[in-house]
């Protein structure tokens, strides 16, 4: 009871939001309704390229998928003079890019995340170490289109890893020429930059839908010919 009531006082008549209004029933969907409601929603999205970017900035990086997110990491590193080294799919043992110098025998190698709200964190990093010495090297490079924790950032300088988060890639970027800032913004939207590629088959993977018409996924398009079930979900 509040302060301002009296006791024994006329009771409180209610507050606008506890009023209650009486509600007309209506019919509920019929399962077909139901059906193109879901098909209308996330899959128009789906098929739906969002607008290419006229200049760098964070957004580019959540149009794009993660075999574009790769090929501009590359072409980034291959600006500063190393030659890069990437496969398109497959088990890439934990390496998604070399990088060779001619000052040195050995080779940066770089792995790439493209995340747009997961948070990068130091388990990613430990293992990304790993990799380094089980190739006996010392330096490497993790690029990702999202953050790092602070744990991730602690480990990443004590064992000399180059942890380069979305702020810093555009930094890096806008670092460089104008022609290449061009070059990259081409590459990150080159063919159809929104569709995600199979990392099993480095094909584009294409919309498929549940039997029962509940949701929409990516599917791989080789699944009528190698029955690769590798899938997605949508957004």
């Amino acid at each position: 009871m509040g302060w301002g009531m009296k006791w024994g006082g006329a009771q409180r008549a209610p507050k606008a939001e506890e009023r209650t209004e009486p509600t007309l029933s209506r019919p509920a969907p019929t399962a077909s309704a139901a059906a193109a409601a879901r098909r209308a929603t996330p899959t128009a999205t789906a098929l739906q390229p969002p607008v290419p970017e006229t200049s760098w900035n964070a957004r580019v990086f959540e149009h794009i998928e993660w075999r574009r997110f790769e090929a501009v990491c590359e072409g980034l590193f291959a600006q500063s003079g190393m030659r890069a080294e990437t496969q398109s799919h497959g088990a890439d043992g934990g390496v998604d890019i070399w990088l060779w110098s001619q000052f040195s025998d050995k080779p940066v190698i770089v792995q790439c995340k493209h995340w747009k709200k997961r948070v990068v964190g130091v388990k990613e990093l430990r293992e990304f170490y790993g990799v380094l010495k089980s190739h006996d090297l010392t330096y490497g490079t993790f690029a990702t289109s999202s953050t790092f924790s602070q744990d991730a950032l602690a480990f990443a300088k004590d064992n000399r890893i180059n942890a380069q988060d979305r702020e810093g890639l555009l930094r890096l970027i806008a670092g460089r020429a104008q022609d290449q800032q061009s070059a990259l913004l081409r590459t990150a939207y080159e063919g159809e930059y929104w569709k995600p590629t199979c990392v099993k088959c480095g094909v584009k993977m294409v919309l498929r839908e549940k039997r029962d018409g509940s949701s929409s996924f990516w599917g791989c398009a080789n699944y009528g010919k190698t029955r690769c079930t590798n899938m997605m979900r949508l957004g």
